[in-house]
C-alpha cells in the first residue's frame, strides 16, 4: 500500500509512535483505509517514516488494542474487518488526552468572580446604537410580516449596504454575490457541504477557531495543521503539502487570526494567493473582525488581493456582525466567487430559506437610524483605547521570557510562552489566584502555540490589569 501522508512533529510532547497511531486512525476515519485493508510492515513504516522499528511496533499495539487493526498469518496486518458504521466523529487519541485541561476551560468559562482575561466575545456596548436597534423593533415587527418570500440570499436593500461597506475596505462584490447567513459557522457548514468531500485535504492553521475543524472532519475530511509563526502561517510548510498532496482547500484567517490576534504581512498573503494559483486549491478565508481595524488604511484581505492579481483563484470570503454588535446576533454573510452562485444560492434555500428576515430588517433599520459605519467608527476607538491599556499592561506584568505583538486589527493577542511552558499547570494555578485564561492547547488542532490568549474590550482596564497582574506572579513561580 502507498503510506498515507503524515506529519511527525520531533519536537511535540505527543510521543512519536502516538503521533503515527493518530495519523492511521485519521485515514481509517476518513475511509482512506479499509476494512481488510494491508498495512505495511513494521519494518516498512519505520523505514519510510525514518524512526526506530520499536516506535513503529508501539504505533500498532495502539491500535490493536483498540480494535482499528489486526493481525493474520500470511496476511500481515491489515485494518480490521469489524469497523463500526460510523467512524468520522471518533476523536484522535491525543485530543482525548487534552480533555481534561478543555473540560476545566468549559467548567469555568461562567464562573463568577473569576477575571477573564481570555473568552470576552461582547464588544463594548454602544448606547447610541442599541437604543436604535429598539426603537426600530416596532417597525421590524410590522415589515417583516408584510414582506412577500424573501431572496435565499437575504434582504436586496441589506446586501445593498453590506457592498458599500465592503468598496470601503477596497473590495468589490457584486450584490449577487453577498449572501446573508446565520454567522459565520453556518457559512463554514454550507461552503463545506457544497465543496468537501469525503478524503479531501484541508490545511487549517494549527491553532484555529475549532468548530471549522469539526465541520471539516464531519465532513470526511483529512485536516493538515500548518504551523504558525509571528508573520502568519508558514509559506514552507504549505507548499511542502502541496507538493505531496493534492490540497483542496486552505482555512484562513490572515487578518486578526483566532485566538493570536495576528495579521499576515502583505508579502505572506501574496505568497499563499500565488501558491493557490499554481496548485489549484481554494481558499475559505474567515474575517471575523473585518471593520475593526487600528491603521489608518484597512488591511488588504486575501479576497481583495486576488481580485487584483490572481484572479483564478477561488477565494470564498465570509465575515460576521456578531462581532461588532453581539454574539447573540447570529447574522453574518459571505461572498462567494460568481460562478459558485447558483449552487450556493440553491443549497442555502434547501437548508433554511432564507436568514432570520426580522434579524436582517432590525439591522438594516438601525444601520440607517444610527449611522453604522459611525458607530464602527466608534467601536474602533474604544478598542484602540482597549488594546493600549491591556499592552501597557503585558509590558508591566510579563516576565522578560514571554513576549506578544501589538495586534493591528480585532480583540485580542497571544502572549508567546517558552517551549517547555505546561498549559494545565498553568490554567489551574491562574484558577487558584481567581483568574480565567485560555492557554494554547484550548485552541490546537494539534501541537498549540505555547502561551495563552488575552483577549480587551468588554473588560474594564483596571480589571484586565489586575487579572495580568496575577498571571504575571503565576509565571513568576517556579
Amino acid at each position: 500500500m502507498s503510506i498515507p501522508y503524515f506529519q511527525l512533529r520531533r519536537r511535540s510532547s505527543v510521543p512519536l509512535a502516538e503521533q503515527i497511531a493518530e495519523q492511521l486512525l485519521g485515514a481509517i476515519r476518513t475511509r482512506r483505509l479499509t476494512a481488510g485493508q494491508s498495512l505495511p510492515s513494521v519494518r516498512e513504516l519505520a523505514a519510510s517514516l525514518g524512526v526506530s522499528m520499536e516506535t513503529a511496533q508501539k504505533a500498532y499495539r495502539i491500535l490493536k488494542d483498540d480494535g482499528w487493526i489486526e493481525s493474520r498469518p500470511r496476511h500481515g496486518t491489515v485494518v480490521s474487518h469489524a469497523l463500526p458504521n460510523s467512524l468520522i466523529m471518533l476523536p484522535p487519541k491525543h485530543v482525548e488526552a487534552r480533555g481534561g485541561l478543555m473540560e476545566q476551560v468549559r467548567l469555568h468559562r461562567q464562573t463568577p468572580d473569576l477575571i477573564p482575561v481570555s473568552g470576552i466575545s461582547p464588544t463594548p456596548a454602544d448606547t447610541r446604537f442599541m437604543r436604535a436597534w429598539k426603537q426600530a423593533m416596532g417597525e421590524v415587527f410590522e415589515q417583516t410580516f408584510s414582506q412577500e418570500k424573501a431572496d435565499p440570499f437575504g434582504l436586496i436593500n441589506l446586501r445593498e449596504k453590506i457592498q458599500g461597506m465592503m468598496a470601503g475596505r477596497g473590495m468589490w462584490a457584486d450584490v449577487e454575490s453577498i449572501c446573508m447567513v446565520n454567522g459565520t459557522q453556518q457559512a463554514l457548514w454550507l461552503l463545506a457541504d457544497q465543496f468537501i468531500k469525503p478524503g479531501d485535504v484541508i490545511g487549517v492553521p494549527e491553532m484555529c477557531y475549532l468548530p471549522a475543524r469539526d465541520i471539516f472532519c464531519d465532513r470526511g475530511a483529512r485536516i493538515v495543521p500548518l504551523p504558525l509563526g509571528r508573520n502568519g502561517i508558514d509559506i514552507d510548510k504549505l507548499e511542502a503539502v502541496c507538493r505531496k498532496e493534492k490540497l483542496s482547500m486552505l482555512y484562513a484567517m490572515p487578518n486578526a487570526h483566532f485566538p493570536t490576534g495576528m495579521s499576515w504581512p502583505l508579502a505572506i498573503k501574496h505568497q499563499v494567493l500565488a501558491l493557490a494559483s499554481e496548485y489549484g486549491f481554494s481558499i475559505l478565508e474567515d474575517e471575523y473582525f473585518g471593520e475593526l481595524y487600528f491603521t489608518p488604511l484597512p488591511p488588504p484581505t486575501l479576497y481583495s488581493l486576488a481580485q487584483e492579481e490572481h484572479i483564478d483563484v477561488d477565494v470564498f470570503y465570509i465575515s460576521s456582525f456578531s462581532t461588532m454588535i453581539h454574539p447573540n446576533l447570529r447574522l453574518g454573510y459571505m461572498v462567494t466567487p460568481e460562478k459558485h452562485g447558483p449552487r450556493i444560492r440553491q443549497a442555502k434555500y434547501l437548508l433554511d430559506g432564507t436568514t432570520s428576515v426580522m434579524a436582517q430588517q432590525a439591522l438594516l433599520l438601525a444601520w440607517e437610524r444610527a449611522d453604522f459605519p459611525d458607530y464602527v467608527e466608534r467601536l474602533r476607538m474604544m478598542l484602540r483605547e482597549a488594546r493600549d491599556g491591556a499592552i501597557t499592561s503585558l509590558r508591566r506584568w510579563m516576565p522578560e521570557r514571554y513576549s506578544f505583538e501589538v495586534p493591528t486589527m480585532g480583540t485580542c493577542t497571544w502572549v508567546y510562552a517558552p517551549p517547555e511552558f505546561d498549559s494545565l499547570r498553568f490554567f489551574e494555578r491562574c484558577l487558584a489566584r481567581g483568574v480565567y485564561v485560555r492557554p494554547g492547547d484550548a485552541f490546537a488542532v494539534e501541537d498549540p502555540v505555547p502561551g495563552f490568549q488575552v483577549k480587551f474590550g468588554a473588560v474594564e482596564p483596571r480589571i484586565l490589569e489586575e487579572g495580568l497582574r496575577r498571571i504575571g506572579e503565576v509565571l513568576m513561580l517556579r
